[in-house]
């Protein structure tokens, strides 16, 4: 059924595995790169660091509902026993940002997909940390996820049905 318990389980799972790159899509917009992070923080109890690459620097404040802050690249931010650095798909954001992680968590993966560099995007993500973890916001029915199925190891799918009917049916009717 794809719920918040699955979706959990599935990233454990990932977590637990020799498995490098996980792929999470679903209809749960808001709340998938909320669930990978309380994931970690709660299922990771040693110290880790983790890389956040987002679509922009002016976005973060609405990706983690603190648009109060100013966040920077380079700088760590505390998430219980880990610290989280951020990024963006700009590669000139790339320069303050450590290159060896835990953990690297791309949102959304909508825009890095439509950009002509993805590949380029995604081996760096690979190459700097030891596993990945791409999240989707939308899931557009334009998106062939096949042209990245190279990178995949996993896909788990956290659907807002069971939460949020409707909103899950909007999705869905928008899509």
């Amino acid at each position: 059924m794809n719920t918040r318990n699955e979706a959990s389980e599935g990233i454990v799972s990932f977590l637990e595995s020799d498995k490098k790159v996980l792929l999470i899509t679903g209809t749960h917009q808001y709340e998938k790169h909320k669930l990978v992070l309380q994931t970690i923080s709660e299922y990771c109890s040693h110290k880790s660091r983790i890389l956040f690459r987002g679509n922009s620097m002016q976005n973060f404040g609405t990706f983690f509902e603190n648009n109060t802050a100013s966040f920077k690249t380079g700088e760590g931010y505390k998430i219980a026993n880990h610290t989280m650095y951020l990024d963006t798909i700009n590669r000139t954001s790339w320069k303050k940002t450590r290159y060896d992680y835990d953990f690297g968590i791309l949102y959304p993966l909508d825009s890095a997909y439509k950009d002509a560099k993805r590949d380029e995007l995604l081996q760096d993500l690979i190459n700097r940390c030891n596993k990945v973890l791409l999240v989707s916001w939308t899931d557009n029915t334009s998106f062939d996820y096949s042209k990245i199925n190279h990178f995949l190891d996993s896909h788990v799918i956290f659907d807002a049905l069971e939460e949020r009917p409707n909103y899950h049916q909007r999705i869905l009717d928008s899509l």
